[in-house]
């Protein structure tokens, strides 16, 4: 038996926590108290483990690998990949990593924790003595997670070679937590009771059944375990004892209705007809497809009889009769619908179609006609877990569907950015036609060689603006007049000699502030043409690169799109297999119970003829002592 699954989702992710903790840098460095990522990958792998989407995670982080994005998280990153695949139940491939690992780390804790899950993979595919061989290898202490579960482990594959002695060994010198102690002595007694070793069994069972249970899912079990501690005396002939442990299990719980059948047959046993009378009148208006319903049916005529009330035990075998006859024709009509194919369909109608982990299950049957049948149905752990696959593949024929879908919308991309090109290229190539950066460059040297002079000479006046520029050369201009000579010029020679001298000296005070600008001039021009360079050749090489580039992706749409029509083809396949499968299952399942229905129907006719014939040899041995 399994832990139960009110805390499935806590113990699932410290389940898949532990494979991600016990590999992350700090732990191999010794460190417990701090997570450190040194790969962006890698932590968006953690990102999304952490939101427990573990199928983008397992998918990201088998994409990073590929591509040597995790360089600094190997070991983390492998060790991670094989609890993501065993959560998927994908047994083998965790298997090889955690059998890699073990041959290329000498780092005790991971080799323990390593060694932990291929034992725990080897029991899930029932290699017991191999599993058991793993986890023996495990020496140090375990983080608290997998600490409380490797005695289970341990004691479990021991219990699946048949060594239940040495299974009770580990669990009694096991001091773990209540709940897995619980569940390991729970499995170990039923186990040593079908093997004939009542003793020891009830002595397992008997620990479980008398357990403080303050959790629901510890209630059932306890539960469970009386139930099966009851039955096992009733088998070994102790009613009374029986009817102890059966007293035990709650009246309203899940195993009630098996334990009122169980107290009624233990009082019966001892011939206590009447007494047995009270718990199989009980189960009578219960749901008639519980097992322990359809026997009571058949032991409440059968405790009349036995009372000597053969009109009570004539009208409760004709009660049982239109039962049995009802139920069977709703029987034939879930068969119906389950071989038709729309039973399966429609337990998942209202389910999220996210791509499961381990530990999901059905919770809710869908409301129906044929919802009183799935709830029997779907609490058997083999359907479950074919139910799970069946999930699986409908997510992942979704998610394929979807992948083809966005490859449409690449492909879309695609073109549209073709298209702009096409439209957008030809004036911008002539805008770089028109732009002669050469020349400007040519410019820009001349203008710098002129500063160098200027710098070099001192030429003040060569930093002069345009105004100035043009007064400097009137003065200048005077100087050259065939009228400057004459005597009669000699007031003008003055002034201009102190207007030239006046904005000599100006352009000699700002010389160096001129000079600077200049020089910061200069530099921005360079930065401009840098920048135009650097432009015009990401033009070119766009020009050039990306219709390249465009047809680079759409080759790799075109050869993504057969691989993903030619994996979801498979995964449709599987998936109308694992209906089929399923289907049968159903079918079988329904007329198992039919056939126990018809099983009992027969019973009811049979002892129903029996106390008529009974009655009739009374009447005629009564007329013929009248006679």
């Amino acid at each position: 038996m399994r832990p139960p699954g009110g805390d499935r989702r806590a113990r699932a992710a410290a389940c898949l926590a532990a494979a991600l903790l016990l590999v992350s840098a700090p732990v191999l460095a010794g460190k417990s108290d701090e997570l450190l990522v040194r790969d962006p990958h890698y932590g968006e792998v953690l990102f999304h483990f952490y939101q427990q989407d573990d199928f983008t995670a397992l998918t990201h982080l088998m994409a990073a690998q590929s591509q040597y994005r995790v360089p600094n998280h190997e070991l983390e990153s492998e060790l991670l990949l094989g609890g993501l695949y065993l959560g998927y139940g994908q047994h083998r491939d965790a298997g090889r990593i955690f059998d890699q690992l073990l041959a290329k780390v000498d780092e005790k804790q991971i080799r323990d924790r390593a060694w932990f899950y291929l034992g725990k993979v080897r029991y899930q595919r029932a290699h017991f003595a191999e599993a058991e061989a793993a986890l023996r290898q495990v020496g140090g202490k375990l983080p608290r997670s997998l600490e409380a579960e490797y005695p289970l482990l341990l004691a479990q594959s021991l219990m699946g070679q048949g060594r239940f002695d040495d299974a009770a060994t580990v669990l009694d010198e096991w001091s773990g937590e209540g709940d897995w102690t619980a569940y390991a002595r729970y499995n170990l007694g039923v186990a040593q009771v079908r093997s004939q070793d009542l003793q020891a069994g009830t002595r397992a069972l008997q620990r479980v059944g008398t357990m403080s249970a303050p959790t629901p899912e510890l209630k059932s079990l306890r539960d469970k375990a009386n139930l099966a501690l009851g039955y096992a005396w009733l088998q070994a002939g102790d009613p009374a004892t029986a009817r102890e442990a059966l007293e035990r299990v709650r009246v309203y719980g899940p195993f009630s209705s098996k334990a009122l059948l169980g107290v009624g047959w233990a009082d019966a046993l001892q011939e206590k007809y009447r007494q047995a009378l009270v718990p199989w009148l009980e189960l009578r208006d219960r749901d008639l497809l519980d097992s322990a319903v359809q026997e009571s049916l058949l032991a409440v005529p059968f405790a009349y009889g036995s009372l000597d009330a053969h009109g009570s035990a004539v009208d409760a075998y004709l009660a049982a009769l239109g039962a049995f006859d009802t139920e069977l024709s709703r029987l034939d009509t879930a068969i119906d619908r389950a071989r038709s194919g729309e039973l399966i369909p429609a337990l998942l109608d209202a389910d999220d179609p996210e791509i499961a982990r381990w530990y999901w299950q059905l919770e809710n049957v869908p409301e129906s006609e044929d919802a009183r049948y799935l709830f029997h149905l779907v609490a058997d752990h083999g359907f479950q877990d074919g139910l799970r696959n069946y999930r699986d593949l409908l997510a992942l024929d979704n998610y394929l569907a979807d992948w083809r879908e966005k490859l449409s919308t690449f492909q879309d991309m695609v073109d549209t950015r073709a298209e702009a090109y096409a439209r957008r290229m030809p004036p911008i190539e002539k805008r770089l036609t028109e732009v002669d950066l050469e020349r400007m460059r040519a410019k820009r040297d001349e203008m710098a060689a002129r500063l160098d002079d200027i710098a070099a000479t001192r030429d003040v006046v060569g930093l002069a603006n345009g105004s100035e520029r043009e007064h400097w050369q009137l003065l200048t201009e005077l100087e050259s007049s065939p009228a400057w000579s004459h005597p009669s010029a000699a007031q003008a020679r003055d002034k201009q000699r102190v207007l030239k001298g006046l904005l000599h000296w100006k352009l000699d005070e700002e010389y160096q502030r001129r000079l600077w600008n200049q020089r910061r001039e200069m530099a921005a021009l360079d930065t401009a043409l840098a920048e135009a360079d650097r432009r015009a050749a990401d033009v070119y090489g766009a020009r050039d690169g990306i219709p390249e580039e465009l047809q680079a992706y759409r080759e790799r749409i075109a050869s993504l799109q057969p691989r993903l029509a030619k994996v979801q083809g498979k995964v449709v396949a599987a998936l109308g297999g694992q209906q089929e499968s399923l289907q049968l299952y159903a079918v079988r399942e329904l007329e198992a119970q039919k056939e126990r229905l018809a099983t009992y129907r027969i019973q009811a006719r049979f002892a129903l003829a029996t106390i008529y014939d009974r009655a009739n040899g009374t009447v005629a041995n009564r007329g013929s002592n009248e006679q």
